[in-house]
């Protein structure tokens, strides 16, 4: 059996401290017994019984110096194995968790090295002949962009490439119109990826390339394609119903017939792109920039156009019932049967437009800017165009029948009749054509203006309200 050292040392203690005390109390013992023998003038018995008392008093000490370095050698054996017995288990500790971690570890590269298998493994099954074995490709490239942020990016831009690849627009001799065409159905699977990833992920400025691909029909409700780059699609009749498309570029993209319905679209791009009898119902296009765009057809009941750049634009016969049309730039585009009933165009950049026949029924137009527009039978109904400027615009037909222009320019209009001032709602401020005389009841209700016709404010320059 393995002696402990301390118990080792204990002993050897005991034994020289014992002998110690021993030899001290020996000596006690015969010098007290002389001393009491030499004390004069005590009596034997006096002297007997005195030293007994003395021989019992080195006795207690001896005993319990005795039991005190016995008590005090076992307390450090004690503390000695105790101490022993923690430095073990911090020791087995320490061992557990240096094992703990190697095995984490080893897990993590395993799990690395399965994920790396299988990336590899699913993108070479996406070039199958077997439809099924490229659906089961690409879901699990959707498993592995979850598992892996590193690879989640790289995943998101090789399913685009996969629909640029195999949904690419056709030459014009291959082009054959099919109605209601729907997308292969892998295609659809790696759209729908695409549209539910989780853009938290993304990373700084990113943009997914799925431009000039064929996509006709494709269902993206609720899909997040913010920043997605369409430039040159074909997305006719493709369903985008409440989906994420903020600062998406559909440049020259062909979105005819398809549904924007309560989509986001702020700052999106549509520069010469077809959006022909489009879906914009409730649809939020701030600062979205339409240049040169068609719009013919479209309808967007209560959509938000506010900032909107739509220059240039061809937007016949759309409805925009009650849209949010403010500070829109509508320059030079063509509204010809437009019907723009209950919209706010306050602040809206109209110079140059045409509204022939447009339906601006109470339109909200104040302080807009309608320079040299083409107003020839629009319906102005109650309309409100207190303030704007509409220097050099034809009028030729229209109706103005309690239209408010109070404070409105008018000067340089062409073909306005006094019988249309008539009907509408002016003030002093409203300036007229030389041609046109100020109807007497716009000077009853404005009899206490301080500011006579000649004296009102400088006429606006273009591009001013």
């Amino acid at each position: 059996m393995k002696t402990h050292p301390v118990s080792l040392k204990k002993t050897d203690g005991i034994r020289n401290l014992l002998l110690a005390v021993g030899i001290v109390s020996l000596l006690s013992f015969t010098f007290i017994s002389i001393g009491f023998y030499q004390v004069k003038g005590l009596s034997i018995e006096r002297k007997i019984e005195y030293g007994t008392r003395a021989i019992s008093a080195v006795a207690t000490i001896f005993v319990g110096c005795v039991v005190s370095i016995n008590a005090y050698y076992t307390s450090r054996l004690v503390l000695s194995i105790d101490q022993g017995g923690l430095t073990r288990l911090v020791l087995e500790e320490l061992a557990r968790n240096q094992s703990l971690e190697k095995t984490i570890n080893n897990t993590e590269v395993t799990q690395e090295r399965l994920i790396s298998g299988s990336f590899f493994s699913a993108i070479d099954q996406l070039g199958s002949e077997h439809i099924e074995t490229r659906l089961g490709a690409i879901y699990t490239l959707e498993t592995i962009a979850k598992d892996s942020p590193s690879q989640y990016w790289t995943v998101m831009e090789i399913l685009a490439a996969f629909i640029r690849e195999n949904a690419a627009i056709k030459g014009e001799e291959e082009y054959i119109r099919v109605e209601l065409l729907k997308p292969a159905t892998d295609i659809q699977a790696a759209l729908t990826i695409i549209g539910r990833r989780d853009a938290q992920k993304d990373p700084e400025n990113p943009i997914l390339d799925l431009s000039h691909t064929d996509i006709k029909g494709a269902d993206l409700t609720k899909a997040d394609l913010g920043s997605v780059d369409f430039t040159g699609a074909d997305l006719q009749g493709v369903m985008f119903y409440e989906a994420h498309l903020v600062e998406a570029d559909f440049s020259g993209a062909n979105l005819e017939e398809a549904v924007f319905y309560e989509a986001e679209l702020q700052g999106a791009m549509f520069y010469q792109a077809n959006l022909r009898s489009c879906i914009l119902t409730k649809a939020n296009l701030t600062g979205a920039m339409l240049y040169e765009a068609n719009l013919q057809g479209v309808i967007s009941y209560d959509a938000n156009l506010t900032e909107a750049i739509v220059y240039k634009a061809d937007l016949q016969g759309a409805i925009f019932y009650e849209a949010n049309l403010t500070d829109i730039i509508l320059e030079a585009s063509n509204l010809k049967g437009a019907n723009l009933i209950g919209a706010n165009l306050q602040g809206a950049n109209l110079i140059g437009a045409n509204l022939e026949g447009v339906l601006l029924s109470v339109a909200n137009i104040q302080k807009a800017v309608v320079y040299e527009a083409n107003l020839s039978k629009a319906n102005l109904t109650r309309a409100n165009l207190e303030g704007s400027n509409l220097i050099g615009s034809d009028f030729k037909g229209a109706i103005l029948e309690e239209t408010n222009l109070c404070g409105a320019y008018l000067t340089r209009a062409k073909n306005l009749e006094l019988e249309q001032i008539q009907s509408a709602v002016g003030d002093r401020l409203t300036r007229l054509p030389d041609n046109i005389e100020r109807p007497t009841h716009w000077t009853q209700k404005s009899n206490n203006s301080e500011v006579s016709n000649s004296e009102s404010e400088a006429e606006p320059q273009e591009g001013e309200a």
